[in-house]
């Protein structure tokens, strides 16, 4: 049976970009990469776990950023609407539906404006002093918001504080991906989304709570936010503490302090009697590799080259998070309490849905070791589409206590769903599939797109559960399924799988235009570290065109 396992190597740019370096050298440098993706991930925690308590203890900040969500169970207490709100003709406070709307939308484009101001400080200061910098932002901010007299200083302050959420969401994902080894990558990165689930189970019941303070006091809304400051300090402390990224410090020139950042990541004597500076020249490398599309790490290198693929990607996954069917879920609450729950038992059950988050990325840990991003990706998806299949032809019958029951149980199994693939590996693909040199400004594209669809779906959900607007309840499930099949379809086509390779791989993959479904039935030679052409190793074609034909 004739072998039909294809080669591939550098392409003639690279190769022209890489030939400096001594290839003994180098070929001791990828024998640290080899070791990494060698080990199983128990291993891996065990030589690296200063740097993986590092990235966890960074992605905390979104703790906060899942805590502020406490807004939207605030614009039902007394307190709050007495301060915030404008007087009725019965005597009650109320918050008018357009200042929500003022709230909501200018905290998007607050965002927003954090994810640009991420994309430019990380690259020029790192990431150690933005996000120190970030958490004293945090500090002042929240005094902001919980001193605020009027609605208008209270929208000025919650636009100033979600520009402090934009920039953790991009650092603490570009962190993890550069902090440790490969095997470690989709786990660091993923708990970015659990930090986040974490902080909306924290204000769901920190709202609850509230509610038995003196509705008298200004305090019954404020004390909720003080706890905000409980975050900043110690964070910025251990930030303090942490190693800089390495792969900043190799573009920076400071190869020195990559090694030193190196040391601190792993276990105290892993790196002992060990050649690192190999490593680091390893790493000078492959930065090397991708300086051919990417030389000055600018938002416009994004769309240059095979840097437009990976950009294109990082869209998708980012598209799929708001698309893929799991903006349905909004209705679970309203559904169990139509079929009879009490308001506590509703409250209990959102809480439950709160808490898939944080189920699903556990989930996501134990999996991925066995699974890989694009097989979750796409079973996630498939599964979504059978419960709002389901769920949309329900609601086009007579709805019983029972149809509504089972319709709430399939859009909670379609938040598990979510949050075990969909979820928190689209951190892990964020952080390891740019070119490194964009790889900041890669995910703040990809995160402000998420924005700006998130701005969109905020809109249509209320018309679609409101009488006064679509009124369609839960067939709207049908409008969820003719998304997700788009996304699906996206999905089987465009999405590789990312997982298990190294920077230097996923570099010699993108160049060769490697088709998406090929990225784990390819060979991949390095002809610089190997001291030997791809020619010798295969009989094909050397050039980076007939490569692309030779594998199509």
């Amino acid at each position: 049976m004739e072998n039909t396992t294809k080669h591939i190597g550098l392409t003639d740019a690279q190769f022209e970009h890489v030939t400096s370096f001594d290839p003994a050298i180098l070929a001791e440098g990828q024998r640290f990469i080899e070791e990494e993706k060698a080990a199983t991930q128990g291993q891996t925690l065990r030589t690296h776990w200063r740097g993986a308590l590092f990235s966890l203890a960074l992605s905390f900040a979104l703790v906060m950023e899942g805590f502020d969500c406490i807004i939207g169970s605030f614009y039902g207490q007394p307190a709050f609407q007495r301060t915030f709100g404008k007087l009725q003709a019965d005597g009650s406070y109320q918050i008018s539906a357009n200042d929500q709307s003022l709230i909501g939308n200018i905290g998007t484009i607050g965002n927003i404006g954090g994810l640009l101001v991420t994309g430019i400080c990380q690259e020029r200061f790192g990431s150690r002093k933005t996000y120190i910098g970030g958490m004293a932002w945090m500090i002042f901010v929240i005094f902001l918001i919980v001193f605020a007299k009027n609605i208008k200083m209270f929208a000025a302050a919650n636009f100033l504080e979600q520009i402090g959420f934009g920039l953790f969401q991009t650092l603490t994902t570009a962190y993890a991906a550069e902090i440790c080894p490969i095997n470690l990558r989709g786990l660091l990165a993923s708990f970015v989304n659990m930090a986040w689930g974490i902080g909306l189970v924290l204000s769901a019941g920190v709202g609850r709570a509230s509610l038995d303070i003196d509705q008298t006091s200004n305090w019954a809304w404020r004390l909720p936010y003080c706890l905000q400051w409980v975050w900043p300090i110690p964070l910025a402390i251990f930030c303090y503490l942490a190693p800089e990224s390495p792969w900043w410090l190799i573009r920076k020139g400071r190869f020195e302090e990559a090694e030193q950042s190196l040391r601190a990541a792993a276990a105290p004597g892993h790196y002992d009697g060990r050649d690192l500076s190999a490593y680091v020249t390893y790493m000078r490398h492959v930065d090397m590799m991708d300086r051919v599309e990417a030389k000055s790490g600018s938002f416009k290198e994004c769309f240059t080259g095979t840097n437009r693929r990976r950009t294109e990607i990082m869209f998708g996954v980012w598209l799929i998070q708001v698309w893929g069917g799991q903006g349905i879920t909004g209705l679970a609450v309203q559904f169990f309490e139509d079929s009879g729950l009490s308001v506590q038992g509703a409250f209990d059950v959102n809480l439950a849905i709160n808490c898939m988050v944080i189920l699903g990325c556990m989930i996501t840990w134990a999996l991925l070791p066995y699974f890989g991003r694009r097989p979750m990706y796409l079973f996630s998806l498939f599964a979504t589409a059978a419960c709002l299949l389901v769920i949309g032809t329900i609601a086009f019958t007579k709805i019983t206590n029972g149809g509504r029951l089972a319709m709430a149980v399939l859009m909670i199994l379609i938040q598990l769903l979510y949050s075990t693939s969909i979820g928190p590996l689209c951190y892990a693909i964020s952080g390891e599939l740019p070119n490194s040199r964009v790889r900041s400004q890669s995910i703040v594209l990809g995160r402000g797109l998420y924005c700006v669809c998130g701005f969109i779906t905020g809109q249509l959900g209320p018309r679609f559960v409101n009488p006064t607007g679509w009124n369609l309840g839960a067939k709207s499930a049908y409008f969820w399924l003719g998304t997700n099949i788009v996304c699906t379809t996206w999905c089987y086509f465009r999405l590789p799988e990312t997982g298990g390779f190294s920077f230097a791989e996923l570099d010699i993959l993108f160049a060769n235009k490697v088709s998406t479904r090929k990225f784990k039935h390819v060979v991949i030679h390095d002809e610089v570290v190997e001291s030997k052409p791809v020619a010798e190793l295969e009989e094909k074609p050397t050039t980076a065109g007939e490569q692309v034909a030779h594998l199509e």
